[in-house]
């Protein structure tokens, strides 16, 4: 019996001390991602400076091949280091899965770092959030290195940052905890999930602080004077409408993807294509560079525009967002999507402005509720895009009407067999050259009690094909687990076929905790 409490009082330990390095994960994040936030408005603000200067032609020259040797420059250091590629949702999943190493740690941070805010600085229509969430994974990593943590709980400290970097980035904590479960970890233990929102609280505070005027409070939401049934109408419609774009953008952002490698010219002669339209757009309106999020927030606060002006500047802004998302360049499409499911509900809004339908002081509401479901529509997060849309404005009244149509919308993308974004990188990614070489990965998984592993000796368990425990983790301890009987608290490397990572991860990862 007394055993047994000190068994339990050093599991309490362990877990405590993970809990702290969490902490740590959280708070040196939000140091490093707030400094990135900063960069990227200082530069943007510079950048619209610049325009609304309307300086010589000769400073036009001049910036113009300044930014494409930036542009250059950060394709170098892409083709240097791969791994810091496009967003980085999908590159910290299969960190987390087993699939990719962190190799260099350290220098891919820093390579992400300067290449994400080089990449929006010059005026690509990418978000700031992929880049966050990946360089929060690195930080866990590195202070799971530092801080000698077990490898089962390396993964939750990966866990930790990634909901961190999301966290500092939006000054959202929850909705950064929510992402992590539904799009990248599942959170396949409590103290997963606990070590995350320990972190995210930490690298939220921080931004927060930093960045006291949230431009997303400023947007109004009046909620329109109708009926109930009148409600479920305009929903059903709604929803309809956000799915069957959200196919098209979906088809859209894969192709291009597909077609940017196969354009038969150097590197720097793609970039330059890029770059002439950022500059080009930039002479219309720079608040579309950039991501659009400026434009967005000026369009959610102004109701001066006409239809067919929000439609060409929406067209315009996926476009570009197609074209800087294929380029590989450092840069996720999370706020790119958000913009455009908010102008798509001030089109929605605009038309039914017309008919009568509601008021113009109602439209930035529907835009509030569209940003909601496209982000579902397309990357089929909707647990998050709820509560991040609700906790960044602090607007409940859209929390109803998007779980709503949000629901709708989830319901209509599964009959049009819309593939979940990060899912259709992460499975491109997979199948890559540099992936068909790896032949086994290992996934780690602790054990709670009263679990199927829970009390069982290993050499007699059922795994899987191609399934074996391979170290067994006690008490900070590494044992053979030949001839073991497996505890609660034990963590477990189960080593696997790569390819068969994805679906076996769920079927491992029960047989080690109750849910």
């Amino acid at each position: 019996m007394k055993n047994e409490k000190r068994g339990l009082w050093k599991l309490k330990l362990i877990d405590a001390r993970i809990y702290f390095v969490s902490l740590i994960v959280g708070l040196l994040t939000g140091l490093i991602i707030v400094p990135y936030h900063y960069l990227l408005q200082l530069f943007f603000d510079l950048r619209r400076a610049f325009f609304d200067s309307s300086p010589p032609w000769y400073l036009h020259v001049l910036l113009f091949l300044v930014l494409w040797g930036v542009l250059i420059l950060v394709s170098k250091l892409v083709k240097r280091w791969p791994i810091i590629t496009g967003g980085g949702i999908s590159q910290t999943r299969g960190v987390i899965n087993g699939r990719i190493n962190y190799k260099h740690s350290f220098k891919e941070l820093l390579a992400k770092f300067t290449g994400g805010v080089l990449t929006l600085s010059s005026g690509l229509s990418l978000g700031r959030e992929g880049p966050s969430v990946q360089i929060g994974s690195y930080v866990g990593d590195l202070v799971g290195k530092w801080a000698k943590v077990l490898s089962g709980e390396r993964k939750q400290l990966l866990s930790a940052g990634a909901g961190a970097g999301l966290a500092a980035a939006f000054a959202a904590p929850l909705a950064a905890a929510t992402l992590v479960i539904e799009s990248i970890e599942r959170f396949d233990a409590p103290k997963t999930a606990i070590t995350t929102i320990l972190a995210g609280v930490v690298a939220g505070g921080i931004a927060s602080m930093t960045f006291v005027d949230n431009p997303y409070n400023q947007i109004q939401a009046i909620v329109p004077q109708l009926t109930t049934f009148s409600q479920i109408k305009l929903y059903i419609v709604f929803a309809v409408f956000i799915s069957i774009i959200g196919k098209f953008y979906s088809v859209a952002m894969l192709h291009f993807k597909h077609l940017y490698p196969k354009i038969k010219q150097p590197e720097y002669i793609k970039l330059l294509g890029l770059l002439v339209m950022a500059y080009l757009i930039s002479f219309i309106t720079v608040d579309i560079t950039g991501g659009g999020e400026q434009f967005l927030m000026q369009q959610a606060n102004s109701s001066i525009h006409t239809i067919y002006w929000v439609i060409a500047m929406m067209l315009i802004h996926v476009l570009f967002t197609l074209c800087s998302f294929a380029s590989g360049l450092p840069g996720g499409s999370f706020i790119p999507t958000l913009v455009t499911g908010g102008l798509l509900g001030k089109v929605f809004a605009l038309i039914l402005v017309q008919k009568e339908i509601i008021e113009p002081a109602n439209v930035s509401y529907i835009m509030l509720i569209g940003m909601v479901a496209f982000l579902i529509a397309v990357v089929r997060t909707p647990i998050t895009a709820i509560i991040l849309i609700t906790e960044i404005t602090g607007h409940f009244e859209v929390f109803y009407p998007s779980i709503v149509v949000g629901g709708l919308t989830y319901y209509f993308t599964e009959i049009l067999q819309i593939k979940p974004f990060d899912v259709m990188i992460y499975e491109e990614m997979i199948k890559s050259p540099s992936f068909q070489q790896e032949t086994k990965t290992v996934l780690n998984v602790e054990v709670m009690t009263g679990s199927y592993f829970d009390g069982k000796p290993i050499d007699t368990l059922q795994l899987p094909d191609n399934c074996e425990i391979v170290i067994l983790h006690r008490n900070r301890k590494t044992l053979d687990p030949r001839g073991k009987i497996i505890a609660s608290g034990d963590q477990l490397a189960i080593e696997l076929n790569a390819d068969d990572i994805e679906k076996l991860y769920d079927p491992l990862v029960s047989m080690a905790n109750i849910y």
